[in-house]
């Protein structure tokens, strides 16, 4: 089968769910014997053909950085007729658009193949707390309008959702198109055996609990909120640290890590709280933890739940995360981590507090992550369900 994936940023460097998601299917495709190429922005003077790993991407340059927003207009109209170009080329038999603006998905219509769009955050879902122009943000709101999605049922074969509750905010004519498929994990990489002791001699840190953030230090993940938790639980436990995690990626990223280490500094907190930036091996970063904290004050932007969340459940590691998003279609409250509320300075410190205490419920709860996962999230039954849905529509 030959399969032509397309979206916005889905290049190297590998720091993001939506893109490392794209990157295992495709991997998992070539190595069922499939042929896999893509269709992605690039940086002008970046090669706009190159294969990596056996998977060939070609790049639209239109962006002059790698922060998402950039040339991000300017790909999806040069994209219409790139698609049309490869698809005739290649002989695609299926176009599959990743994203979580339907408006990618309508780019799909200009192929001549079979045509699936995988949807992943809910419409209306964009932050309210992104940094961008009043023009753009515009832009962003109605290319993940109602309206938009409503025109994927002219556009594409079939929609997947990553969630249930992406599947209910579709319009209703595109629900009768549309079927619900999570995002997967390789159980192989990311599991309980995993060792982290590399990443805990890196900060010196051997015996004392480690609390990491996940995620990024974007303002609607919730940096202030962990750093103010830390200083309440630092206050009661001296043996405890805290780790933060900077991608790269972030447009405004030097302000917003200035602003944290300052407040890291008013706090009295230099000595506990560390801020780590990109690894490739970020299954043994994450093995090091023994309490992960997702602390998002509000819904995704990029997804409706995040890849490293089903990453650290996998790892068997207890968490703490905020009531936004799809957290709770991961997490059962109380089962397999513990939910709080957004924003709640209180009530994650409470929770954070409770799980130091309570070693053996902590552990019973990243035991009972692994297994969730293991069961509904594992890349091997997600890619079956995906190649059966390639055969169906190339059929139709």
């Amino acid at each position: 089968m030959n399969i032509l994936f397309y979206g916005l940023n889905l290049n190297p460097p590998w720091v993001e769910g939506l893109r490392n998601t794209v990157k295992e299917l495709a991997t998992m495709l070539k190595n069922k014997g499939h042929n896999v190429c893509i269709i992605t922005k690039g940086i002008i003077g970046e090669p706009e053909e190159e294969n990596i790993n056996g998977i060939t991407y070609f790049r639209i340059p239109t962006a002059s950085t790698s922060t998402y927003n950039d040339g991000s207009i300017k790909f999806i109209i040069k994209s219409l007729s790139k698609i049309k170009t490869l698809t005739e080329k290649y002989d695609v038999d299926v176009v599959h658009g990743h994203s979580s603006y339907p408006l990618i998905g309508i780019a799909e219509k200009f192929s001549r193949s079979a045509a699936l769009f995988t949807l992943y955050s809910r419409l209306g879902s964009n932050s309210k707390m992104l940094e961008y122009n009043v023009i753009t943000n515009y832009l962003l709101s109605f290319a993940k309008s109602r309206f938009v999605a409503s025109l994927l049922k002219k556009a594409v074969d079939h929609v997947t959702c990553i969630t249930p509750s992406i599947y209910e905010s579709l319009p209703s004519n595109v629900k009768s198109i549309s079927s619900i498929i999570p995002i997967g994990v390789n159980t192989e990489r990311f599991n309980p055996s995993k060792n982290g002791d590399k990443f805990r001699d890196e900060l010196g840190i051997e015996d004392e609990k480690l609390i990491f953030m996940i995620g990024d230090v974007t303002p609607w993940k919730g940096s202030e909120v962990f750093i103010k938790a830390a200083k309440k639980v630092a206050s009661k436990r001296q043996d405890v640290n805290f780790v933060l995690f900077a991608k790269g990626t972030y447009e405004f990223e030097r302000e917003r890590l200035e602003k944290l280490k300052n407040m890291v500094k008013a706090y009295n907190l230099e000595e506990k709280i560390y801020f780590a930036g990109v690894y490739n091996n970020i299954e043994e970063i994450y093995a090091a933890a023994d309490i992960a904290v997702f602390p998002y004050i509000e819904a995704f932007a990029l997804m409706s739940i995040p890849l490293s969340l089903l990453e650290v459940m996998a790892l068997g590691k207890p968490i703490i995360a905020s009531k936004v998003g799809d957290m709770d279609y991961a997490i059962r409250n109380g089962v397999d981590g513990r939910l709080v509320n957004p924003g709640s300075v209180k009530e994650l410190a409470n929770a954070l507090i409770f799980l130091l205490e309570h070693e053996d419920e902590s552990r019973k709860m990243g035991m009972n992550a692994w297994s969730r996962v293991k069961k509904n999230f594992d890349w091997n039954t997600i890619l079956g369900k995906y190649i059966t849905l390639y055969n169906n529509i190339i059929i139709r």
